[in-house]
């Protein structure tokens, strides 16, 4: 079983001070793009999924045509409306509901990514595969950010494992954002790191760094308790600020999804 929480906020931009995205649109447009590729992917996976929408007071319109397009893909979900708003509050509510809602596997995922269609599933049985391999729960970040490989970053520098799996390499790192994938175990064992970040993070000098990322292992230079890979090629692309893929036909499937 896979429950995926998506958080979505159509207004404002979180970080309006780092300018446009490398996908120049209105947020509406970015959210409902990320939000069919994602149904896509969910619909196209073997594995029973439930997909929770954990909403930053959007529009009445924005959420009824997340609730039509669930509907027409079959999806089983639930739209949680976040009492207060703000990055934190939401941020909050959403990884307390990956502690207590989650069954088995769980899906923290931010709304502006877009993913490919294979995504869910790989990414499910990839957990499974590696659970069993090393005897441990295990974590995904779903992009191969093209940060992790800028010359500019501490990240580039430091040395990684390289994994054949079921349909794709996968590489282990040691840094995550809020969008990881993972067992609900996770959540609840590190429950003060995740939540440490969500409630500060922005307020105060807490960072991933400090908090989520003091969990991952990348198997060389920092072995945190939990393993944790990202696919080559990548599962999702972050539509962000400053990390477009130049080297990825991403266009192609922004182009593909019509809203």
């Amino acid at each position: 079983m896979l429950d995926i929480f998506l958080r979505t906020c159509e207004f404002p931009e979180v970080h309006p001070e780092r300018g446009d995205r490398f996908i120049v649109c209105d947020k509406t447009t970015l959210i409902k793009k990320c939000f069919i590729s994602l149904i896509q992917s969910i619909r196209l996976s073997e594995y029973e999924t439930k997909l929770w929408i954990v909403d930053d007071h959007s529009s009445p319109e924005l959420l009824d045509y997340i609730s039509k397009k669930c509907k027409n893909y079959n999806i089983t979900y639930e739209i949680i409306n976040c009492e207060e708003s703000g990055f934190n509050y939401s941020a909050l509510k959403q990884f307390e509901l990956c502690r207590d809602k989650g069954s088995k596997w769980v899906y923290s995922v931010e709304d502006d990514y877009l993913h490919y269609p294979q995504a869910i599933q790989s990414m499910v049985a990839q957990a499974e595969a590696f659970t069993q391999k090393f005897g441990t729960n295990v974590a995904i970040r779903p992009d191969d950010d093209v940060f992790t490989y800028s010359p500019n970053t501490t990240y580039s520098k430091k040395p990684y494992r390289l994994f054949l799996g079921k349909d794709r390499h996968w590489r282990t790192l040691h840094n995550t954002h809020n969008t990881v994938f993972t067992h609900v175990d996770v959540f609840k064992e590190y429950w003060e790191l995740f939540s440490s970040l969500a409630k500060f993070f922005r307020k105060t000098s807490v960072c991933e760094d400090g908090t989520i990322n003091t969990i991952w292992s990348d198997g060389v230079t920092k072995n945190g308790p939990v393993p944790l890979f990202s696919p080559i090629p990548t599962l999702a692309i972050h539509i962000s600020q400053n990390n477009e893929p130049t080297h990825l036909e991403y266009k192609k499937l922004w182009d593909s999804i019509d809203v």
